[in-house]
């Protein structure tokens, strides 16, 4: 009888993973869970059997697909099977959000940090699976194996992409070269000529989407485990939360603690998510070893010559474009600082062999192999990304592309908003505040459903560019959770507000001394922003 029960659980529980249409929800999924779960601790009241042990076997099996990565060191048997469940709910969610196989145009919506779609995926909108209650659903079904083979299937994924990339640099190397001495010195023509050459680029710009569609998934994956780990054992969140804070900050980092670093980012607990996953990735491929890489700034720049631009719009309601090219952003942030965190990572290493064969006038300064001068490194190249970047960008403008001047201009205001190796004034000194200012307040003056907000003033503040006496004062303030206006007379009368560009004392950077800011909060467009335990919580 008891093998009779057990069986008929694990039947219905794989009945259950998809409804009529395609998969069934991961709320609803673990509702009909708990429901199952209630009747059959019902009958083991009345005969005597342990049938709760039964049930815990049968969820973990289903469950497990294989040691997590980053906490256990020992492989997977060949002969012992992973969880079914698993393998179902992690390859939808590849096949038809991540890659998107069905064209339902599934695009990141930054402001409501989940994905939606044109038409439904299956039997439901992406938005209905996709948000972080989901998310937080599907965990504790699947518990952390469900987490770590989506998060390796992901992976996979995007390391076929930075494969892409590293193909594109290696094949276009001599071009990339031509066009960085162009930009260099200046010669448009030359830069055009050169960057013509570049047969690939939109497929490149593809890939590039693809992958930020992956970063922004798995930071969400990522944020919904940390919640649920958070209620489910707080005492374990908050010891690593505050072992990721001592970490120690050097380039050539030791097994344990590269183990520590990416549980912790696996639940959103490191500060910049993208840069460390990617890392991570380039590492474990053996990526970004040759070179090419240090072209990469200049590729990325001749992503603005593309034909992709004018196909694009903002949208305000979303706080991304119509075709996810918000997602290239995160890619481009991501791939330039991870790629450089492991070039200097293989150049501290090559130079630590080169001293233990007796080369000691190659000796190794603590100082210059430090994590700030990885940062420094990054910023570096991301700066030298905005600097070539607007410069095509302005060099292209005419009366007939002003709308593409406009997406692009957007683009790159998001680029220094997302990246914490970027002060969100690093545009204003190639494009005058004034500019962006009027572009966002023509974007949400139009937008029936975002008040235009008060813009915050130049971070350069001075007389010239400062719009700070015309901003009207509003009585209410737009709240990113419900998508509402609200009355600051109510409770929450002291919530501050802000505008598309917050240049405040509380943004990521420090600004220079002299600087003025404006309101401070939450801005409508974002940063990007992520016992009972187990594969599944028994109640």
């Amino acid at each position: 009888m008891r093998e009779g029960i057990l069986g008929n659980f694990r039947r219905r529980l794989l009945a259950v993973l998809k409804a009529d249409n395609d998969l069934q929800r991961p709320s609803v999924l673990e509702s009909l869970i708990h429901r199952h779960l209630n009747i059959v601790y019902l009958a083991e009241q009345h005969i005597s059997m342990d049938l709760t042990h039964g049930i815990q076997e049968v969820l973990l099996i289903e469950a497990f697909s294989g040691p997590v990565s980053s906490l256990h060191l020992f492989e997977k048997p060949a002969e012992q099977l992973t969880g079914s469940a698993t393998e179902v709910v992690c390859n939808w969610y590849i096949e038809n959000i991540v890659k998107d196989v069905s064209g339902a145009g599934i695009l990141f919506t930054p402001i409501h940090k989940c994905f939606k779609s044109t038409r439904p995926v299956g039997g439901y909108f992406a938005e209905l699976v996709t948000d972080l209650r989901e998310l937080q659903a599907f965990v504790r079904v699947f518990g952390g194996y469900g987490v770590d083979r989506l998060d390796r299937m992901m992976r996979e994924h995007t390391a076929a992409l930075l494969n892409c990339i590293d193909t594109s640099l290696r094949s276009n190397h001599e071009v990339l070269e031509a066009v960085a001495g162009s930009m260099h010195s200046g010669d448009r023509i030359e830069r055009e000529a050169c960057s013509r050459q570049n047969v690939d680029l939109d497929t490149v710009i593809g890939f590039c989407i693809e992958g930020g569609q992956a970063l922004a998934f798995d930071q969400l994956l990522a944020e919904a485990a940390g919640v649920v780990l958070d209620e489910g054992a707080p005492l374990i969140y908050s010891l690593l939360s505050g072992v990721v804070k001592h970490i120690p900050e050097e380039i050539s980092e030791k097994k344990e603690i590269r183990r520590i670093r990416g549980v912790a980012n696996s639940l959103n607990i490191v500060g910049d998510h993208d840069s460390e996953w990617i890392r991570s990735i380039l590492e474990d491929v053996g990526g970004a070893n040759d070179g090419s890489w240090t072209l990469l700034p200049y590729l990325f720049a001749t992503f603005m010559t593309s034909k992709i631009w004018n196909t694009t719009g903002f949208n305000v309601d979303t706080g991304g474009f119509k075709n996810n090219i918000h997602c290239l952003a995160r890619c481009m942030n991501a791939v330039i600082a991870g790629s450089e965190l492991v070039r200097l990572e293989r150049e501290h290493q090559q130079r630590q062999q080169s001293l233990s064969n007796g080369h000691l006038d190659e000796a190794l300064d603590p100082e210059i192999h430090s994590r700030l001068s990885a940062e420094a490194s990054i910023k570096s190249a991301m700066q030298l990304f905005v600097k070539f970047a607007t410069g095509i960008v302005l060099d292209s403008w005419s009366e007939a592309n002003r709308s593409n001047l406009v997406a692009k201009l957007i683009f790159l205001d998001q680029l220094c908003e997302i990246s914490p190796y970027l002060p969100r004034s690093s545009l204003e000194a190639y494009v005058p505040y004034a500019i962006l200012r009027s572009i966002y307040s023509q974007y949400y003056s139009n937008s029936p459903s975002m008040p235009l907000a008060l813009l915050s003033v130049s971070p350069r503040h001075s007389p010239a560019v400062s719009l700070s006496h015309t901003s009207p004062a509003v009585n209410h303030f737009y709240d990113m959770d419900s998508g509402s206006l609200r009355s600051t007379d109510n409770k929450h009368r002291n919530v501050p507000r802000s505008g598309p560009l917050d240049y405040s004392s509380s943004r990521k950077v420090k600004l220079v001394e002299g600087s003025t800011s404006g309101s401070t909060g939450r801005s409508p467009l974002p940063r990007f922003a992520v016992s009972r335990s187990g594969p599944l919580m028994y109640k």
